[in-house]
């Protein structure tokens, strides 16, 4: 951490007008997303391409309370599929934080999410001189940043703003490719003192909070694993189950 959580979230929340970009003009960049998919703005603006980009921080209250927001937009103009591309790019955290963050926060069918540590995330907020987190800018296909913060941000808002600009919106069209998957099922959630985890043998369970810190970890010796909730403090968690195949994320609220 390149700087004091207390300083980082006072920065976070204060959403003042240094919360923008201060250029006007686009900054080339190249960036892997969760996925592993390269995205590189000059190809994305060369084929006329509008590019909208969430900058967010993981460990952001309210970036994760506009997450949901601009996931909604993101479906709602064709999943990259149409004349707007959207991307999150995220501060400084690793691809395990930024992936925890989505799942947490972002809802199904999330837009490219881009760690700041492991995909090239750091480098474009310092090119792009953010400040303040979130903030959302558009990028015309001449390399004009049109909208340098658009600020208050919700569905409606920034629907609006598309629309200004003749972006229409459409159906997603682009197919889900099947991934690996590691299955898992946990109950009951909420839990209390003890959550119920069905995993394969083998597979690598960890319980983190919100900012990816590990709190329970273990391995599932049986079809069925019990996690002791007890010492647990009540609140939103990450259930992440891991094998030599895939990773998957679970949501668990803990209340006693």
């Amino acid at each position: 951490m390149k700087h004091l959580y207390t300083t980082l979230l006072a920065v976070c929340v204060s959403l003042s007008i240094s919360a923008q970009t201060p250029l006007t003009e686009a900054v080339d960049f190249t960036v892997t997303d969760l996925d592993g998919n390269e995205h590189i703005l000059s190809e994305y603006l060369d084929a006329g391409k509008y590019v909208c980009i969430d900058f967010f921080a993981y460990w952001c209250g309210p970036c994760a309370a506009h997450a949901p927001y601009f996931t909604e937009i993101y479906n709602t103009y064709g999943c990259n599929g149409g004349d707007v591309i959207f991307m999150s790019m995220e501060y400084e955290g690793s691809w395990d934080q930024t992936h925890d963050f989505e799942v947490a926060n972002a809802g199904d069918n999330p837009a490219p999410a881009i760690s700041g540590a492991e995909g090239g995330g750091l480098a474009v907020h310092g090119d792009y001189n953010i400040a303040a987190y979130p903030t959302f800018i558009l990028i015309d296909p001449e390399w004009n940043i049109v909208e340098q913060d658009i600020w208050p941000m919700n569905v409606e808002i920034l629907d609006d703003v598309l629309q200004s600009y003749g972006l229409e919106q459409m159906a997603c069209t682009s197919s889900i490719e099947d991934v690996a998957t590691v299955s898992i099922e946990a109950w009951p959630n909420p839990a209390h003192d003890a959550l119920q985890v069905e995993a394969k043998p083998g597979t690598h369970l960890t319980l983190l909070d919100l900012l990816g810190r590990e709190v329970i970890a273990t391995q599932a010796l049986h079809n069925r694993t019990v996690m002791d909730l007890t010492a647990v403090p009540e609140g939103s968690y990450l259930l992440r189950a891991h094998s030599s195949a895939a990773t998957e994320t679970r949501k668990v609220i803990v209340r006693h």
